[in-house]
């Protein structure tokens, strides 16, 4: 092997759809950190990328090559693989897919890292540059799945990392990074909704130290020309103090009015206090998983004690702190009546929301809903070749939808997610001009462009 290893790592989105290319992917930044931090003394160049994937592998001519994808993305994952073993490279797979359905690894992959992968994928690249990426070896690697034959070896799982600080921050410089980027400040959620795999990835909730966020954007300020910084955390709030805390040292470090934040949170935590916390800090816009108008359904989602008054208070508190409040509910499950999906259309109706966004309930794996679809014979896992069914964006082929709804027709679910889709982009259009994003409404429509030409054209 060349004394200089080349490491290709490959987000498998599909590059022509706005939102899938909106950001780049982070998690593949903290595996190149992690390798340059623990094994410094090799001579690795990697290249991340998510589009033009034949070209720039002609021209690189990587040794390993690393794919990541979620479910709705797997197909890509999996072509892409095949024409990579076609050249006789090896593959690794990761992400949330192949952690939740490991028995979806095709047999020409090498391996898959399961779960958390920073450390796991140091140990893959260390015994890879041993040449040894055989099945005596890769047993001995915590975290992982591979083929011995036709069977599937599933090592002991990899203790989740405690000490969050001791992960180098992403490597940005391999990245496109924009004015309007993200970051992540904690892994996992204390809740555990029906519908997300989130939480279910990252098992238990861990957070990066106040001062490690805080250096981190201190360092995205320094380095980049960086105006909003999004925290895509599941919920961003879930320490209290340790938000406190962030605030404190961005005061003291001058950096309180040089960058705005948003963030998610969850209704029934939104009080009066953290909302003026929030507004101190800089925060301009919250993201709230409301999912429903209606108590039921809301109780079906959540599995909370969570009720359609927190959501309105929660939306009332931040907007009467100045607080931009966007929000997303979800219609289509199995038991919610044409009366009940109606509920939540009023809702957003009468709300103050700023903006919203519409989604039809969708197993994925790892989630309370997939068994249930899996139990009720909706789909089951063996028969999907398509793996594009699982899009969340069910506009863009609602033939494919997975409908889980027991008393309406899939054509009466689309009719209803389609009067949704009409008053969020009159309500949309109407509300984002004052939206403190509002700056990101021309490379989004660039993009929503071609999206809709690539569209048209497939």
């Amino acid at each position: 092997m060349d004394n200089c290893i080349r490491i290709l790592l490959i987000n498998a989105i599909n590059p022509n759809i706005e939102v899938e290319s909106r950001y780049p992917n982070l998690g593949l930044g903290y595996l190149v950190a992690s390798v340059h931090s623990f094994l410094r003394d090799k001579n690795i160049i990697f290249k991340i990328i998510d589009d033009n994937i034949h070209e720039v592998s002609e021209e690189f001519k990587p040794h390993l090559v690393g794919i990541s994808a979620v479910s709705q993305n797997y197909s890509i994952a999996i072509s892409l693989a095949d024409y990579f073993v076609s050249k006789k490279i090896p593959v690794v797979f990761g992400g949330i897919h192949i952690t939740n359905l490991p028995e979806t690894l095709p047999q020409s992959v090498a391996l898959a890292c399961l779960g958390e992968a920073e450390q796991t994928f140091v140990d893959i690249v260390e015994l890879f540059l041993k040449d040894s990426l055989i099945p005596s070896k890769l047993r001995e690697i915590p975290g992982i799945c591979f083929w011995d034959g036709n069977t599937l070896v599933k090592t002991e799982p990899r203790v989740f990392i405690s000490d969050m600080d001791s992960i180098p921050i992403p490597a940005r410089d391999m990245l496109p990074i924009r004015p309007h980027t993200y970051m992540f400040t904690s892994r996992g959620c204390p809740y555990r909704c029906e519908f997300c795999s989130s939480s279910r990835y990252w098992k238990k909730l861990r957070f990066f130290s106040a001062e490690y966020v805080v250096n981190e954007i201190e360092f995205l300020i320094k380095n980049y020309d960086i105006s909003i910084i999004s925290f895509f955390d599941d919920l961003f709030v879930a320490d209290i103090v340790r938000v406190r805390n962030i605030v404190r040292l961005l005061k003291e470090k001058n950096i309180i009015g040089k960058i705005r934040f948003t963030c998610s949170c969850r209704a029934n935590v939104v009080t009066s206090d953290l909302a003026t916390l929030l507004s101190e800090m800089g925060v301009v816009s919250v993201g709230l998983g409301l999912e429903s108008g209606n108590e039921q359904i809301l109780q079906y989602l959540k599995k909370d004690n969570i009720q359609i008054r927190d959501n309105i208070n929660a939306i009332n508190i931040l907007k009467d702190t100045n607080i931009a409040v966007n929000g997303s509910f979800i219609i289509g499950s199995p038991h919610e009546t044409k009366s009940q999906i109606l509920d939540t259309y009023k809702f957003i109706k009468n709300s103050r929301l700023d903006l919203f966004d519409i989604y039809i309930l969708t197993p994925y794996p790892g989630t309370p809903i997939w068994e249930y679809a899996q139990n009720n014979h909706v789909l089951k896992t063996e028969d999907i070749t398509d793996w594009s069914i699982l899009d969340v964006n069910v506009y863009r082929n609602p033939d494919k939808a997975i409908i889980l709804s027991k008393v309406l027709s899939k054509n009466e679910i689309i009719a209803l997610y389609k009067k949704f889709r009409r008053l969020r982009l009159w309500r949309n259009l109407i509300k984002v001009i004052n939206h403190p994003m509002r700056r990101d409404i021309p490379m989004m429509a660039w993009r929503k462009l071609k999206e809709c030409i690539y569209d048209r054209l497939h």
